[in-house]
């Protein structure tokens, strides 16, 4: 029993974390540990537990009607922002921090009974953000209110400044977790983009809401219900308007939107006369990936390449998926030198990735052997304007340079400037006539 026990322990996703996020993950633990205990012990007494149940149980009802909602918008992405804060934002508010903590341990316990498997260290870091989240929310509002009085106008801007206080801290710790436990993540996967900041200052306003009506009586809590289902339907047009855009395997971009960004950066390149690069990359020979190790493993290495090929080029770059596996990257404002070194950066970043770590990590296949699972890519290069003038063109010379690539062994770079024509590539059959694509 001893030993299947520490079987057990050791199996723990935690300790496959780096070192940074271990040790992020921990300080958070005790210190909502530390907070939480210390809130207890000062406690004088009981009084305002009516507040926590109008609080908790208007927050379950509102989390359970919004369910089927919650869980379409949940397959968006890592990042998951909803109107669930408002409630503890307004616990913290108006009530003594245990207390409050006693609203988010019951509605965290409630979401880890609902929500089935789970990763327990992420279900415990949650909960110690938004308890740490909770008392800088309530430390804020008290020193506001210190400063502003107990005024009608002063309790407003006290509010407001816990209610900006939670979300801060939440984003905060939640963007820097995702930053060390997935690498390569960008800022709108780590803190959110602008719909993500709608929805924190939704929770946050009704947060405040909520706060002032339960001052009045609690059971105004149960008003709020309705107030937030509705507007967790209308988070929906977000998530919508998103997965119209995305691609669901890589998470990269879609080709069709890709054009369009290109095709807007092409013409302010073409308006200031500055140079603008494409990239065309291939997963060579990843016909074999499926092959040995079936379609699972390959997705997982699909999304792991563009994991790498993201996390390796600017934010003001543009990357989507072009086809099977394919990628497409637009360079703005990039010459031929520099789209050359871009390139061949992205070119050594996939072939000395650990991909067997990164695919066994999802998928804990032991056939996956770090010295023989292993993938390279080839990239052509085409540059605005001397390989072309629209992005179709660019395109063009860009894909026939990666085929020159291809024939050249694979795992290189070519140039749209210093490749031949495709029906000169060493595969074809016929001199004149265009050649089939070689075996990836």
């Amino acid at each position: 029993m001893v030993a299947q026990s520490r079987q057990a322990i050791r199996s723990w996703a935690l300790w496959t974390l780096t070192v940074p996020a271990f040790l992020l993950v921990v300080l958070v633990d005790l210190g909502a540990i530390g907070y939480g205990v210390h809130a207890f012990t000062e406690r004088p007494s009981w009084r305002g537990l009516d507040v926590v149940f109008a609080l908790t149980v208007s927050a379950l009802i509102a989390v359970e009607g919004a369910r089927r909602v919650e869980s379409r918008r949940r397959r968006g992405g890592a990042l998951h922002k909803d109107l669930a804060p408002a409630w503890m934002i307004a616990a913290a508010v108006i009530l003594h921090p245990a207390l409050a903590i006693l609203v988010v341990v019951l509605l965290r316990i409630w979401w880890r009974i609902r929500a089935g498997k789970c990763i327990p260290y992420r279900w415990a870091f949650s909960t110690a953000v938004c308890v740490l989240a909770v008392g800088a929310a309530h430390a804020v509002f008290l020193s506001a209110r210190h400063l502003t009085g107990d005024g009608g106008l002063g309790l407003v801007v006290s509010m407001a400044a816990g209610a900006f206080a939670y979300v801060v801290t939440d984003t905060l710790l939640c963007g820097l977790a995702i930053s060390l436990i997935i690498p390569g993540s960008n800022r709108r996967e780590t803190v959110g983009g602008l719909d993500d900041l709608c929805t924190d200052a939704t929770a946050a306003t009704l947060g405040c809401l909520l706060a002032a009506a339960c001052l009045v009586t609690p059971w105004f809590a149960f008003v709020a219900i309705p107030i937030t289902l509705t507007a967790q339907r209308a988070l929906l047009l977000a998530q919508f308007e998103t997965e119209a855009q995305t691609d669901p395997k890589t998470s990269l971009t879609r080709v069709d939107w890709w054009r369009r960004r290109t095709e807007q950066m092409l013409r302010t390149a073409r308006n200031q006369h500055e140079p603008m690069a494409v990239l065309l990359i291939d997963i060579d020979h990843f016909k074999l990936v499926n092959d040995r190790h079936g379609h699972l493993v390959g997705d997982e290495a699909l999304r792991a390449v563009a994991t790498i090929l993201r996390s390796a080029i600017r934010a003001k770059d543009v990357i989507g998926r072009f086809g099977g596996e394919e990628f497409v990257i637009a360079l703005p404002d990039t010459g031929i030198d520099e789209a050359t070194v871009t390139a061949d950066r992205l070119r050594n970043a996939v072939a000395n990735s650990p991909l067997a770590a990164m695919c066994a990590g999802v998928l804990d296949d032991p056939d996956l052997d770090p010295d023989t699972f292993q993938l390279t890519v080839s990239i052509g290069v085409a540059v605005y304007p001397n390989d072309g003038a629209t992005v179709d063109d660019l395109l063009l010379r860009a894909d026939r340079a990666m085929y020159a690539a291809k024939a050249a062994g694979r795992n290189r770079v070519r140039l749209a400037a210093d490749t031949v024509l495709l029906h000169q590539f060493p595969e074809s059959a016929e001199p004149l006539a265009p050649a089939p694509r070689p075996v990836r």
